[in-house]
């Protein structure tokens, strides 16, 4: 695990969880990014964190709650770091910097040892039962139309390139926002908010149109 003072400390630090709890999570969630939630196992899990199987279910009830508890605390901040924000500002362009800029910087809130795992493991609602995959699967698309609905604001304003298509555009956004997950890592010699810079330029050239000067 990584050490103090790393963006690790932070990752579920907002829950009401024991130090106890809290390893499970983070152990829970680098084993659902590697080996997907069908291929875990609870006593992988058990064998990561030094508890015996038994002694996990005294913490945890099941696989499946593990998941959905990690899956809303990551749209949870989602919505702290990105949908609030956003939501407060009316210019789309400055909007969609935000939302691009926040989304990076959230990301890099939830860097472990070797890799941002959270991000990975949010892209899989399979293992939820229906009940929980329908309530993350709303957030998610909640996220999703806030993006659309700002790129389709920029193109009613005749501020998007012609003929660029806006459901395209924004999961091409977020695919290229989520995938920093799979291969930023800490220590790397680009800082994150110049990761966001790059997203950015390569967002804003290929979509948005250049301001006309006088």
């Amino acid at each position: 695990m990584a050490g103090p003072g790393t963006a690790a400390d932070l990752l579920f630090a907002e829950l009401d969880l024991s130090p106890r709890q809290r390893q499970i999570y983070l152990e829970a969630t680098k084993l659902f990014a590697a080996k997907g939630f069908s291929g875990a196992s609870m006593s992988d899990l058990a064998q990561a964190v030094q508890l015996t199987k038994a002694g996990l279910y005294h913490f945890v009830s099941s696989k499946e709650e593990l998941l959905f508890t990690i899956q809303s605390y990551a749209m949870d901040r989602i919505d702290e770091d990105v949908t609030r924000p956003a939501l407060a500002i009316d210019d789309p362009l400055a909007r969609l910097t935000t939302i691009i800029r926040n989304h990076t910087r959230s990301i890099g809130r939830s860097v472990l040892d070797n890799g941002a795992f959270l991000s990975v493991v949010v892209d899989d609602s399979s293992g939820l039962d229906p009940e929980h995959r329908r309530r993350i699967d709303k957030r998610k698309r909640d996220y999703f139309a806030l993006l659309r609905g700002t790129l389709d604001a920029l193109a009613s304003e005749g501020r998007l390139t012609p003929g660029v298509d806006t459901t395209v555009l924004a999961f091409t956004l977020l695919g290229m926002i989520s995938w920093i997950g799979r291969w930023r890592r800490p220590g790397g010699r680009m800082p994150l908010d110049s990761v966001a810079d790059q997203i950015l330029r390569v967002a804003l050239a290929g979509a948005v149109k250049a301001p006309k000067h006088p």
